[in-house]
């Protein structure tokens, strides 16, 4: 990690490099010794956040503090103990100043400092480790064996899949506690993201003609589409109709009831079975409002979930392929923070004046939408028409709205189109569907520059609802009746993948 931006990110660092320091004075102790001959130059001792280390002069220049300068000069003039001892004493002292350097870096807050600094002091010192005669400050034990608690949760825990872990919630209070700490779910999830091979995908499945109750919840996996595992379904916890607005690292946003009809708005985590019920202080505001949009994403700067209502209380609304809002009134923006279980209301950010129903995605920590952009001309035979649409997102970290250009060949209203943002690979990427015609897939090569967008696909193929692009190009989707397909769009070849009969 280069350059960590959270609390999380920092304790990682912190402990990867810790582990290399330590790697050096122990285990490799005979090699650094050897390594700092008094008769080269002035030299440090490095350790990284993957747990190396090396023995090496000073860079140039550096963005990080530097450690103690010139650890070979009085290696032998002073037993190796001793000599090992200061060593160590510097390495501490290292660590904690590029702890404090991000802290500094990243405008950590009072509260977010405390926790980094209860978090470093929780393990022992390098000092305490290496220096013979001193012990170890003891840690915390657990249930399982009498193992440090940092050593269950980062080399064990930390480690396992998602089903293991919910049979092991139940193997006491201690473990619960621990499994359910937002560390470590964090944890957890950038070791998903760093060492998995392979995506797991959430499908939402109801036979056809059954009822609600009989939807099921399966976790496949992303390549073969095997089943991994099954979840208990949302009508075990929303008996009516509900619906899915977003989903991010495993939680859904769902709003309960219809339209302007809803009575909850619920953040649910099916892995977990726990559901939320967000705060109803802004629900009247919505229900009266002519429209409202709901938003989900992920604040990594500050380890927390947010849900952003832009809210309409009077506006306008136009059809032309699907519902289009002009506000007659000023809009709102508000935002719930899961952390502090609140709403909040943004006053210094104005929502765009005009909005277009549709799907959203979350990229680069911010909401996108296919909407219209803030220079939108008042025509009344135009400002619903694709030529003014852009692509709009909402910061989830700075609370701001920005917008991106689309390509200008998706902003004619020569052919009618259906359009919705989605992510190819790890880039923004559009879907294009001309109606009985064709189907195009626009990537945006660097994040933010509306220049660098290009048609990467154009086929032919008629389908219900689009599930999943993977990274090789292939994509995942449903024909009504049929189950799912996967098509290959480089070599335009279908291959019919039936949910029902995928085996385990």
């Amino acid at each position: 990690m280069l350059n960590p931006r959270t609390v999380e990110d920092v304790i990682q660092d912190f402990k990867g490099r810790r582990a290399g320091m330590i790697k050096a004075l122990t285990k490799d102790v005979d090699e650094f010794y050897r390594l700092c001959d008094p008769n080269n130059p002035n030299l440090c001792l490095y350790a990284f956040p993957n747990q190396q280390w090396e023995v090496n002069l000073p860079p140039p220049s550096s963005e990080l503090p530097e450690p103690r300068l010139g650890i070979n000069f009085v290696r032998d003039s002073m037993t190796k103990h001793e000599w090992l001892s200061m060593v160590a004493l510097h390495s501490d002292a290292w660590l904690y100043s590029i702890a404090s350097y991000f802290a500094t870096k990243f405008k950590f807050d009072k509260a977010d400092r405390k926790r980094l600094f209860n978090k470093i002091t929780e393990v022992s010192s390098i000092c305490e480790l290496v220096v013979d005669g001193k012990k170890a400050r003891k840690r915390p034990k657990t249930e399982a064996d009498g193992l440090p608690e940092d050593i269950l949760v980062e080399e064990v825990l930390a480690k396992l899949p998602v089903r293991d872990l919910l049979k092991y919630r139940s193997v006491s209070k201690l473990w619960r506690s621990l499994i359910d700490a937002p560390d470590f779910v964090y944890t957890h999830l950038q070791n998903y993201k760093n060492n998995s091979e392979v995506c797991h995908l959430l499908v939402l499945y109801r036979p056809a003609r059954s009822w609600l109750r009989d939807e099921r919840i399966l976790v496949r996996r992303g390549d073969t589409f095997r089943k991994v595992m099954e979840l208990q379904c949302l009508y075990d916890h929303f008996e009516g109709a509900y619906e899915m607005i977003s989903y991010i690292n495993g939680v859904f946003l769902v709003k309960k009831g219809k339209s302007r009809g809803f009575r909850e708005i619920i953040l649910w985590n099916p892995s977990i079975n726990s559901t939320l019920s967000l705060p109803n202080s802004m629900f009247e505001a919505m229900k009266e409002a002519t429209y409202f949009v709901l938003g989900f994403g992920y604040d990594a700067s500050r380890n927390d979930y947010k849900v952003i209502a832009i809210i309409y209380p009077h506006a306008e609304i136009k059809y032309y392929f699907g519902e289009r809002y002009r506000a007659t009134f000023p809009g709102l923006v508000q935002v719930y923070t899961l952390g502090t279980n609140s709403w909040s209301s943004n006053l210094g950010v104005s929502p765009p004046p005009y909005w277009s129903a549709g799907q959203q995605i979350f990229l680069n920590g911010a909401i996108h939408w296919i909407n219209f952009g803030p220079n939108v001309t008042n025509d009344a035979d135009s400002w619903f028409k694709d030529k003014d649409s852009y692509i709009v997102s909402f910061d989830v970290e700075n609370e701001v709205f920005k917008y991106f250009e689309l390509p200008k060949a998706l902003k004619t209203d020569e052919q009618p189109k259906e359009k919705f943002p989605t992510v190819l690979g790890r880039s923004l990427a559009v879907f294009c569907a001309h109606y009985q015609l064709r189907n195009d897939i626009w990537v945006m090569g660097e994040y933010g520059v509306s220049k660098s967008w290009s048609k990467c696909y154009t086929f032919t193929l008629q389908f219900d609802k689009l599930m999943h692009f993977k990274t090789n190009g292939e994509l995942l989707f449903a024909v009504d009746g049929k189950g799912i397909k996967s098509y290959d769009v480089r070599r335009e070849r279908v291959n019919k993948r039936p949910l029902e009969s995928t085996k385990p």
